[in-house]
């Protein structure tokens, strides 16, 4: 049975705004519109234009991502993705999706988060779908957007997640005897949401010693508040007589002040560098040959099995290479017919969290186990949650089994 796409309202009045595409947009093959469906017949899916908005095109996280859509998921179903060019700022996201919407695209895949607000609403205007990719609106924007009738959903770690993942890094090092740190803020100044948790998290579990404070704080939402109210992590203000934090480094502004301060950090010698994410990437050949350990929350590339290998990256807490298979399944679904809602009409909002590695061996299996030739979210896996009929809650259980032990043990 051919599946009738669901009729695109509002269309596209024309802007006068051009969009640099990408040029290795990835156009379906001829063959992968036979892509099996659950009992194994050929499910005649109508050809989507799918476009997807990033902020980083040169990370290894990043085109190990982009190699599963362009590579594997265009060669399975029929399907052509168009990637925007690096997006820098909220303006840059806009005119992409100014280009997006001009350039009849019936969907959006988001990485970008500068404003996404407006991307919500230059969507909903355009009448093309809207998804988030490895990430989460805050509570306030769910609340706002969540009834928009393009707004497919979001899939990705939310706030409990990321504050688990940065605790559960700092537990490992603890319970390895490491008594020193540092900590590479990232986003913090910058009110990053998954950053500010993953420094809690890590914080938290050093408070967990009943000498160990972060000014006066040693629960969750105190440590949350204190970071927000500074805007950033203040070492001075860690008081312990057990753990030492001998230093911090945030942003990536790479001028000779953020210089200064990383040689500082590392300089230090603490046992080990707590990053709230891209951590072996901005500080791998800092700390090589020193002893110092990264951990990290990032992915899993061959530029940090390399690095586990040779001792500088101690912890992993990583996003597979496949993990946004999910997000284009129901994206793709509400193109063609069958978006999936929540029980009261909305747009969902799941999480997912991260597969974690502390040596070379279990990095090495993880990259076996999930890679772009053989992924764990295979067209086998997702066929049954494009426009075949199933529910909300059985995509959401599917969604839920994410951990390494459901998807590869």
């Amino acid at each position: 049975m051919r599946i009738t796409r669901k009729t695109v309202a509002g269309t596209a009045a024309a802007v006068g705004t051009t969009l640099v595409l990408a040029a290795c947009s990835s156009t379906a093959s001829p063959e992968a519109s036979g892509s099996p469906d659950a009992d194994g017949d050929a499910a005649a899916l109508e050809s989507v234009k799918m476009c997807v908005l990033v902020a980083d095109v040169t990370s290894s996280e990043a085109l190990s991502f982009r190699d599963y859509y362009t590579q594997y998921v265009a060669s399975e179903f029929p399907v052509e993705f168009v990637y925007s060019d690096e997006l820098a700022d909220a303006e840059a996201e806009k005119t992409a999706m100014e280009g997006f919407i001009a350039n009849n695209c019936e969907a959006v895949i988001s990485f970008a988060s500068a404003d996404r607000p407006t991307q919500l609403d230059m969507a909903e205007d355009a009448g093309i779908y809207y998804a988030v990719a490895t990430g989460a609106l805050s509570e306030e924007e769910y609340e706002t957007f969540k009834d928009y009738e393009y707004y497919v959903g979001a899939i990705g770690p939310d706030v409990m997640t990321e504050y688990q993942a940065g605790y559960d890094m700092a537990q490992y090092f603890i319970g390895e005897g490491d008594t020193s740190f540092g900590i590479f803020g990232g986003g913090i100044p910058y009110y990053l949401e998954m950053h500010i948790y993953r420094a809690a998290g890590m914080l938290a579990a050093l408070a967990e010693d009943p000498t160990t404070s972060y000014g006066g704080a040693t629960e969750m939402g105190d440590i949350l508040g204190k970071i927000y109210a500074d805007g950033t992590i203040n070492i001075g203000d860690f008081e312990s007589d057990v753990y030492e934090l001998t230093g911090y480094l945030e942003t990536w502004d790479f001028d000779a002040a953020w210089q200064a301060s990383m040689a500082d950090m590392v300089g230090a010698s603490p046992d080990a560098i707590l990053a709230v994410g891209t951590g072996n990437a901005i500080l791998g050949s800092a700390v090589d040959g020193t002893g110092i350990q990264i951990g990290d929350i990032d992915a899993y590339t061959e530029d940090n099995l390399a690095a586990m290998e040779n001792g500088t990256l101690g912890y992993l807490a990583g996003k597979f290479t496949s993990i946004n298979g999910p997000i284009f399944a129901a994206t793709y679904s509400a193109v063609v017919g069958e978006p999936y809602r929540t029980e009261d009409g909305s747009a969902f909002a799941l999480s997912q969290g991260y597969w974690t590695a502390t040596s070379a061996e279990e990095f090495q299996e993880i990259i076996d186990a999930d890679n772009v030739e053989t992924p764990v979210y295979d067209a086998d896996t997702l066929t049954p949650f494009i426009a075949q009929g199933a529910t909300f809650d059985e995509f959401a259980d599917f969604v839920s089994k994410y951990t390494f032990a459901d998807l590869a043990g």
